[in-house]
């Protein structure tokens, strides 16, 4: 496979829920090609869809049509997620599990080597080297956080898929969990993820998809975002297409 070809195709990706007779098109014809190596980061305000886009690439519920294809296979079909690494937007582990108990679990059932020393390279890439032993029940959301990362990285992954990956960290914790996406994808990892945060998606997102009432409104980088709406920054064009889109 080319280093440049897609390695997760999603085509005419729908999700429609009914309730009490009526339908609610939550997702509408979503279509993506993700590069092998690349960043994507995909915007839009709550309830957008973001969430139900990233819960049926992880197969949690079944699409009302389209499909999700991964290095040439029908994610529908196959059971090729054993190469995803995944980051919930509420991260919840088991409390009565110390730290490094849950990153070895979760390591093993990823399948990863079982070996001490790469635990410790888990849990050293996130700076949660020296609490291995703590319980998970006595961590701080930002330190919950960094172990979800850890276990997302579990098996050595191809393909990431993270739904605000930051969420609970302070500023200097942000930056490092966006240096550590970034030297995932020097290291030829591709990821996909979810966030609120401009300024993250900005610094390392090779391209962006602006998802606004389960239609994608724009894909592609930032600068051609911005020259679409000749705007001087992300935050301004992010906000006149949500409006022109909702109004």
């Amino acid at each position: 496979m080319k280093i440049d070809s897609p390695i997760l195709k999603i085509n005419s990706l729908s999700k429609i829920y009914k309730t009490r007779g009526n339908e609610i098109k939550a997702l509408n014809r979503l279509s993506i090609k993700i590069k092998r190596g690349e960043i994507v980061g995909l915007l839009g305000p709550n309830g957008a869809g973001k969430t139900t886009a990233v819960k049926l690439i992880m197969g949690f519920m079944a699409p009302s049509g389209g499909e999700i294809v991964f290095q040439d296979r029908n994610l529908l079909m196959t059971d090729t997620r054993k190469k995803f690494g995944y980051l919930p937007e509420n991260f919840r582990p088991n409390p009565n599990l110390t730290v490094r108990e849950y990153v070895t679990i979760q390591n093993r059932l990823a399948g990863g080597k079982k070996e001490s020393d790469i635990i410790d390279s888990l849990l050293s890439s996130v700076g949660m080297d020296r609490f291995g032993s703590r319980r998970i029940s006595d961590l701080s959301r930002g330190m919950g956080q960094r172990l979800g990362l850890a276990q997302a990285f579990a098996g050595d992954p191809d393909f990431l898929v993270m739904d605000e990956p930051t969420s609970g960290l302070d500023p200097i914790g942000r930056n490092e969990v966006m240096d550590l996406l970034l030297e995932m994808k020097n290291n030829g990892r591709t990821i996909f993820f979810c966030s609120h945060n401009l300024s993250e998606v900005e610094r390392i997102c090779d391209r962006i998809g602006i998802l606004v009432e389960g239609r994608l409104k724009f894909i592609g980088s930032v600068t051609d975002f911005m020259k679409k709406w000749g705007a001087r920054n992300l935050d301004e064009s992010f906000r006149k297409e949500v409006m022109c889109a909702t109004s």
